[in-house]
This record gives C-alpha cells, structure tokens and sequence, in this order.
C-alpha cells in the first residue's frame, strides 16, 4: 500500500547517487556498521518464563534485527558531529532509520535529526529528499514562518546520513489518536463504549485552521510545479509541541514534512503515489497524475480529522473505488474506459466497475455496503442520527466534496481551496500570491458532463 519512490529516475539525473558516491558511501558503511553481536538468552530453571522475562527476549530480538538492518542503535547522550549534537530521546521510528531530538550546542536549541539507515539504498533517498527540500526553501519567502518543514543542514556520523530539521510538534495522526484513548478513558466504568463520530475529535475552526497552513503549503508547491504525492495525516506536525493532556490549540498551526516522494512536474512519474487510503482514482486506474492528487489526500485527511476514522479504509484495489462510488457516487466510464491497471480488463467492463462480483469475499462486500455517503459521514454521528448543519458544516461538506473531485481536471485546486469560504473563516492571511494554471498528467478524453459537478446539478447533490 505504500508508494514505490521515483529513486530510479532520480538516479540517474542528480550527483547525489553517482556510482564513485554510491561506491564510496559503501565503503563507509561497511566499515561503520559491524556484524551485529549474538545475544545471549539465559532459560529459566524449572521450564516456565515469565511475562518479564519474555518482555525482554521480545526486546533483544528487536535490537538484534534493527543491528542487522544498520539502524542507529540509540542511546542518551551519544554525540554527533563532532559533539556538536547531543541526543536526548527517540521521537520516531520508520523504514528509513530513526528521528531522533537532540541538542544542538552550537545554536543553543533543540532539533529533529533523521538518522538515516546505514544502507545505500536510503542513503541515497535521503540525499535526494534534501536536495528537494533545499531547492524548496530557496523558492520561500525568508522572513516569514512557512508551512513547510526547515532543513538546517546535512551530515555523515559513523556511516549513517542525517538530515538536521527543526524540532516541531507531534503528527496529526498521533494527536488524533490521543484525542480517541483520552475520551475512551474518561468514560465511567461500566456505561456503553464509547464511539466517537463526527464532531469529537478536531472542531471545525481547528480544521479550518489546519486547513489554511496546509493548502499554503501547497499553492506555493504546486506553483513551483513540485506535487508533495503523499499526504496523511502522519506527515502532517504541529509547529509547536503539545502539553501532556492539554486540549488541543484552538487555533493550530501545522507543516508539511516528509518530501522524499515529492516529484517535480518535469520528472519520470512513477506509476503508483500515495498511501493506499489517501490514493485519487487516477492513480489507482493508471491514468497518470498531477498535482490534483495533492488536493484529494487532503479531501480524506481532513474528513478524518472530523469523523476519527479513514473515510476510506480498504488494503485492496478493487474494494477502494468500490468505496468510492458507495460514497461519492458512480465512477466517471471515461475513467474506468481508459484505465490502464492491472487486471483492468477483469475489474470494468463497459464502463463500469464489476462490484460486487468482483469483492473478495463477503466480508468486503459487507464493508462496502456499510459505507455512507459524503454528506451522512461529516453530517452525522455513528447512530446515524443527523447533526445540526450550521453554516459552517456546510461550507465544510462542500469544500470536501469539490476536494473528492473524481475527475482531476475538475478538482478543487489548492489555490481555489486556500479561497474557500471554510478556509477564510481561520482568517490566515496568505504569505504568497502565486497563481496555479490547473493542469493534470491524467487522460483528457473526460468531458465535464461526467464530473461530480455535473452529477450534483442533474442529479441532486450526490446523485441522489
């Protein structure tokens, strides 16, 4: 479900990757990263192990398997740089290597460093997510806070790369689920489990807010012609960090991070972008994308913002556009006509999806038959029982809906999103005045007479 990088193109356009860097950036590793050390496990007498006991043996294998793999094995207080770096603790962990806080002595201040995999292969990615980000930075305003996370610098320690950020705030997506274990522990014993919906999680104004810095980010990038391809709500921190406990800031401000899949217009576009649930159709049928499929991950992530659930939680193909027409109606048949993906033949036929035939078992059919409408998601809670729609609930429902555009030509773009009556209500004033010309890398045999707009004018606002 992840998206497969655009690493092969790059290699063979930047100096980053070169075959004298790669050979060398291999020697050091090599030399860096020993064999990891055999772990010793004593078995306790008389047969049974105890809970603490395998605690522990679950632990050694785990350093045991990231030794194996070059991660940097942490520990407080090492330094890096020549000590100009002091670590203080983990913040995160991925594929790639560690995001770890430090001290910077030199600047007198705490910073994210990326600590990347001893491993050419991500080295090499990481290489070329500075040089986006670097090249990106040039291109903002220098004295006014951007949206968008700073680099400070780059770095080699022990064979390992690291790339220097600001310290910033937890994820959406972590806030969100402390939001949920927070209200789930607040419920007196014994009374009915909670569950949530729509409205409990972020307010409106605090989306609203989250939704001005994010699609400023974005107007600027797209204007740039750089698509960031994988937005949710993991990539997406708070500027400042969090109290333990304390309600979530009325009026947040968020970055977008994350850009080692960020693909400039003139580059090979790789086939699949996006994380499964925040994918657009176009890029599930092969059609080719462009920077509209930007403005269709942030239609999801902020439905998820208000809802607390994927508004489209599916692991397979077919079952996700399944979804999609559950929630926001039919397919566009020149979409599914010129689909170029695998199976494509055996998915569509004349124009349309082959659901449910198609499902992979009754359990997926089920969960496709569940799914509500746009308007029954943001508009009601998990009994199904309406909210009030105020105004501003509106504007939000119709935001999402020009956002959840199947057709990209026809989609909400950042600059018209940041101009959105819902988003002007964070009252942000925009750091920028770029201009976008809308454009797609998608097929362009679609007349509009197939796009949801159409639909909500012939049909009633969602097909009915």
């Amino acid at each position: 479900d992840e998206p497969h990088s655009n690493i092969g193109s790059r290699k063979q356009q930047g100096s980053a990757c070169t075959p004298a860097a790669l050979a060398s950036r291999s020697r050091n590793m090599s030399r860096a990263s020993p064999a990891p050390v055999p772990i010793a496990r004593k078995r306790k007498r008389g047969g049974g192990d105890d809970g603490g006991n395998r605690s522990c043996s679950s632990e050694d294998s785990e350093m045991a398997e990231e030794r194996s793999e070059h991660h940097y094995m942490l520990q407080k207080g090492d330094e890096f740089d020549s000590s100009r770096y002091k670590v203080i603790k983990q913040l995160g962990k991925g594929t790639f290597g560690r995001v770890v806080e430090m001290w910077d002595t030199s600047e007198n201040m705490a910073v994210a460093v990326k600590v990347i995999r001893a491993v050419e292969k991500y080295a090499c990615e990481a290489e070329i997510e500075a040089e986006i980000i670097q090249e990106l930075q040039r291109t903002l305003p220098a004295d006014i806070k951007f949206p968008i996370v700073r680099l400070y610098r780059t770095f080699q320690w022990r064979g390992h790369y690291c790339l220097t950020f600001e310290k910033m705030g937890p994820s959406l997506y972590s806030a969100l689920k402390t939001v949920k274990a927070n209200a789930e522990a607040s419920q007196p014993s014994g009374s009915e489990r909670w569950r949530g919906g729509a409205g409990h999680y972020f307010t409106l104004a605090q989306i609203s807010h989250i939704a001005a810095d994010c699609f400023e980010a974005l107007v600027h990038m797209h204007s740039i012609n750089l698509t960031h391809t994988d937005l949710k709500p993991e990539n997406i921190l708070f500027v400042a960090p969090l109290e333990r406990g304390a309600a979530l800031p009325e009026t947040p401000m968020v970055a977008l991070i994350d850009f080692g899949g960020a693909t400039w217009k003139h580059e090979q576009h790789s086939s699949l972008v996006c994380t499964r649930q925040y994918r657009p159709p176009e890029v599930t049928l092969g059609l080719g994308w462009g920077t509209p499929i930007d403005c269709w991950s942030m239609g999801c992530i902020l439905t998820e913002l208000w809802t607390g659930s994927l508004l489209f939680s599916t692991h397979d193909e077919v079952e996700h556009l399944a979804l999609m027409e559950r929630t926001l109606g039919a397919l566009p048949r020149c979409m599914l006509r010129a689909a170029t993906c695998k199976r494509a033949d055996r998915n569509f036929r004349h124009g349309y999806l082959r659901w449910p035939e198609r499902a992979i078992d009754r359990e997926s059919e089920e969960h496709v038959r569940a799914q509500r409408r746009l308007r029954e998601c943001v508009g009601a809670d998990p009994r199904g029982e309406s909210l009030r729609w105020s105004r501003e609930l509106s504007d939000f429902h119709d935001m999402l809906w020009r956002l959840l555009e199947m057709l990209p030509a026809e989609r909400l773009t950042a600059p018209a999103a940041r101009q959105h009556p819902f988003v002007l209500r964070a009252g942000r004033k925009p750091s920028t005045a770029h201009t976008l010309e809308d454009g797609s890398n998608g097929r362009g045999d679609c007349g509009s007479s197939n796009s949801h707009a159409a639909r909500v004018k012939l049909g009633g606002e969602e097909g009915g």
